[in-house]
C-alpha cells in the first residue's frame, strides 16, 4: 500500500469508524475499506483547499464516467468498482454520491429548507449506508431505509460538529428555514459572539432531528443479524454521543473540535451492545422516514 493510499484508510482518517471496524466479520471488512477509501478519496476532491476546484470538477465528471464504463485507472476507484460489481450496487448510488460532492464545490453553499438538506446528506452519507447494506447482502426496503437514515443522522451530526470548519469554506448547511440569523455572512457569524450563540442554539434544534434518524436506523439495527449489528450500533452509538457532547456544551462548537475520547468509546460500545440485545418495541418516526421516502422518490432511487 502506497502512503498515499495508507492515508485514507479507517485507522488514519475515521477514528470512530475504524474503532468500530474491530467488530465488523473478517470476510467484509476489506469490502467496507474499500468503500471508505472510495467516499474518503471523493471527499478529498470536495475538500481539499489545496486543489482547484475546476479541477477537482473535472476529475468527480471522468470518475462518474468510470464508473459507468466499469473501468479506471485510479486505485481507489478501480477498487470500488470491483466492491459495486461483487455486491451488485447500482451505479446510481455512487452517481448521487459524487453528485453530493459537486454540490460542496459551489461557490458558496446555503441550504434553504430541511428537505433540502436532507437530500443533501442522502447524496453524501445516506448512499453509504445505502452500499453498506449491500455488501452485507441487506435486501429488505425498511432495513435499507434504516442503513439510509443512519447514514443522514451522521452526516447531521457531522455538519453540528463541523460548522466552523464549514463557515470558513464559504458553506452554510443548517437550514435557512432552521435559522434564528438568516444572512449567510460568514466572516460576519465568525467574528460576532451574540451570533454564534444564535447559531449554537440552533444547531440543538438541529441534533434534535438527528436524534429522530438514529431512533430509526435503531429500529433496523435490531433486527439485523448479531454479526452486523454489532458493529454497526457501535459506530452509531458513538457518533450519536458527539451530537450529546455539544449538546451538553449548549451548542457551543467554535472554540474546539468535539470528540469522543478511547475509553467514552469502550463505555458506549458495551451502551450499543446491551441496547442491541436488549432493546424491545422501539417504535418508528413515520413523519422522518416519510420525508426520506419522498427525497429518494424525487431522485428516482430504486431499492433492487
Amino acid at each position: 500500500m502506497k502512503s498515499n493510499d495508507k492515508k485514507l484508510t479507517l485507522k488514519y482518517r475515521a477514528k470512530t469508524f475504524y474503532f468500530a471496524s474491530f467488530f465488523l466479520p473478517r470476510k467484509i471488512k476489506k469490502d467496507i475499506e474499500n468503500l471508505y477509501i472510495f467516499c474518503r478519496y471523493l471527499d478529498d476532491l470536495g475538500d481539499d483547499q489545496n486543489l482547484n476546484k475546476i479541477s477537482s470538477c473535472k476529475k468527480l465528471k471522468i470518475i462518474k464516467d468510470q464508473i459507468k464504463k466499469k473501468k479506471s485507472s485510479y486505485p481507489a476507484v478501480r477498487n470500488f468498482i470491483n466492491l459495486m460489481i461483487k455486491h451488485k450496487i447500482n451505479e446510481n448510488i455512487p452517481i448521487e454520491l459524487i453528485n453530493g460532492i459537486e454540490y460542496d464545490l459551489k461557490e458558496k453553499v446555503t441550504i434553504k429548507t430541511f428537505d433540502e438538506l436532507i437530500k443533501y446528506c442522502y447524496r453524501v452519507a445516506g448512499t453509504v449506508g445505502f452500499m453498506f447494506c449491500k455488501i452485507i447482502n441487506v435486501k429488505e426496503k425498511k432495513l435499507i431505509l434504516g442503513g439510509i437514515q443512519l447514514g443522514i443522522a451522521m452526516q447531521l451530526t457531522n455538519i453540528s460538529r463541523d460548522v466552523v470548519d464549514d463557515l470558513r469554506m464559504n458553506r452554510i448547511y443548517i437550514p435557512q428555514s432552521m435559522r434564528s440569523y438568516k444572512k449567510n455572512d460568514r466572516r460576519k457569524i465568525l467574528a460576532n459572539k451574540s451570533i454564534k450563540n444564535i447559531i449554537s442554539k440552533d444547531l440543538l434544534v438541529l441534533l434534535k432531528k438527528a436524534d429522530l434518524f438514529y431512533e430509526n436506523a435503531w429500529v433496523s439495527i435490531l433486527e439485523l443479524k448479531k454479526k452486523y449489528g454489532i458493529p454497526i450500533s457501535i459506530a452509531a452509538e458513538l457518533y450519536r454521543k458527539i451530537g450529546d457532547k455539544i449538546v451538553l456544551k449548549n451548542g457551543n462548537v467554535w472554540s474546539n473540535r468535539t470528540y469522543v475520547n478511547f475509553f467514552e468509546k469502550i463505555f458506549f460500545s458495551l451502551i450499543a451492545i446491551y441496547k442491541l440485545y436488549f432493546s424491545k418495541n422501539l417504535s418508528l418516526k413515520t413523519n422522518i422516514e416519510n420525508k426520506v421516502v419522498l427525497t429518494l422518490k424525487k431522485l428516482n432511487v430504486k431499492f433492487n
